[in-house]
């Protein structure tokens, strides 16, 4: 059976890209030969797009637009919390979008990409029915409300809203912390900054504590190593963190002995004030970042970070979906563990 990289590869495009060709997204950009390029690709290795395999199947006529043949493939709706402009700064639920569509790939089912429409009401773009609907991120009630227009079965990704209503996929954030503070405290640390937001928003897009700064927080309080002078909050981008970093070094405030970065695309920004201020990695502070994407793998230097497995996020979001077509399932909230990746921006003191 052909697979989303097989025919990315045969058409020489991205997995992201050829996904979106099949499925359809209207707000892709791609040259006309490069649509066609994914589609031979796909008719070549035996992949029909979800137009084709609803033709093949002959609806009954009396069953409704809503209704689907019995042997129809599932579609899944996608619904993202950023636009397209957010994405391309915080590139981790763009990752998880697409290592979802290759889990629901793999088990030849559809992905339609949702959108907010003028009214700011989530919305597809055709009127094929779906089987379920997968929610990348925290949306608002009203969003929620839109999306049981469409369907009830939904399931929430790296947010939880009502776990006595809706199964979820959460990264274990206690453990991730915790695997931060130690590494810097084996390492020698004692005095360790928090950079990242504070206050994020929650699992309805209500503002509450992040939980890394939660836990931060709180872990730091039990050994009395909590130092509120060492909190430097910034908005989760780059040029915030840039800003917040040099303001605090500027203000001649003693530089941390280590930093943990609440999100990697918090690292550009950071990387750039140290530099400007002379500030080496690891021989003068010591960094660990989280969500160990490409942003602190191939940082100079390379940067340690919490590893949150998007692979096995998106194929816990697929089983859940599975369990909810069962229909015998009460809702469940899976925890998806966390590892640190070391790559010496931490060294002993």
């Amino acid at each position: 059976m052909a697979t989303l990289k097989d025919i990315a590869a045969l058409a020489g495009v991205s997995s992201a890209t050829a996904s979106r060709v099949l499925n359809q997204d209207p707000s892709l950009s791609v040259t006309e030969q490069t649509r066609q390029r994914v589609l031979d690709a796909a008719r070549e290795l035996g992949y029909r797009t979800v137009q084709q395999r609803y033709q093949a199947v002959k609806i009954p006529e009396n069953t409704g637009d809503r209704a689907q043949p019995e042997n129809a493939e599932k579609r899944i709706g996608i619904a993202q919390m950023f636009e397209t402009e957010q994405l391309l700064e915080d590139i981790y639920y763009m990752l998880l979008k697409n290592l979802l569509d290759e889990a629901c790939f793999e088990k030849r089912w559809s992905t339609v990409m949702l959108f907010r429409n003028e009214q700011h009401h989530f919305v597809k773009n055709d009127e094929l029915p779906l089987d379920g609907i997968v929610a990348i991120g925290r949306f608002t009630q009203s969003e929620i409300d839109d999306f049981h227009a469409l369907t009830d079965n939904i399931v929430f990704l790296d947010s939880s809203p009502d776990e006595e209503k809706y199964c979820s996929i959460v990264p274990n954030y206690r453990l991730a912390v915790q695997q931060v503070l130690h590494c810097f405290w084996d390492h020698g640390y004692q005095k360790v900054a928090y950079l990242g937001g504070v206050r994020t928003f929650g699992a309805t897009k209500n503002l509450t504590v992040d939980p890394r700064f939660y836990y931060y927080k709180n872990s730091l309080l039990e050994r009395s190593l909590f130092d509120p002078d060492l909190v430097i909050d910034c908005e989760m981008n780059s040029a915030s963190s840039y800003t917040a970093m040099n303001e605090y070094l500027r203000q001649g405030k003693p530089v941390p002995e280590a930093i943990f970065a609440a999100s990697d695309v918090v690292a550009p920004g950071l990387l750039k004030a140290l530099w400007e201020h002379g500030i080496s990695i690891p021989e003068q502070v010591g960094v660990i970042t989280f969500n160990n994407t490409s942003l602190s793998q191939f940082s100079e230097p390379p940067l340690s970070s919490v590893d949150v497995f998007l692979r096995e996020n998106a194929e816990a979001a697929v089983f859940c979906m599975e369990l909810l077509w069962q229909k015998k399932t009460h809702p469940k909230q899976i925890i998806i563990s966390c590892r640190l990746e070391e790559r010496g921006s931490v060294h002993n003191k």
